[in-house]
């Protein structure tokens, strides 16, 4: 979605997807880990709780 005020628009839309896919794809690394840890996690506690 891009802004429709124009000085907005030059001003705050300059992001591009190409200068940061490194630290991007280096995030959703990092946040599928802990989302399979936390789910593991879950698991041995239903485990436990039973």
């Amino acid at each position: 979605m891009k802004p429709s005020d124009p000085t907005i628009a030059s001003t705050f839309n300059t992001y591009r997807f190409a200068d940061y896919k490194e630290k991007v794809i280096d995030l959703l690394r990092r946040l599928t880990t802990v989302s399979v840890g936390t789910q593991e996690v879950v698991k041995a506690m239903e485990g436990i709780a039973r």
